[in-house]
């Protein structure tokens, strides 16, 4: 088996192992300030559903 890293969530602290230079299942990865930032699953989708919650209305509509 290949080698694993650990991985840890930069807003909640969470942590899982994931594939080298991987990401575990469902996280994301991004940068802030010139730092590579790690986001669970469960930060991934509090993120979205923020984002989700601010759009106008007229958005849902068909």
């Amino acid at each position: 088996m290949g080698e694993t890293e650990e991985r840890t969530c930069s807003k909640c602290g969470d942590t899982a192992e994931a594939a080298s230079g991987g990401l575990p299942q469902g996280w994301s990865v991004g940068t802030e300030r010139h730092r590579v930032e790690y986001q669970c699953t469960t930060c991934v989708r509090a993120n979205i559903r923020s984002i989700e919650g601010k759009l106008p209305e007229e958005y849902w509509e068909l």
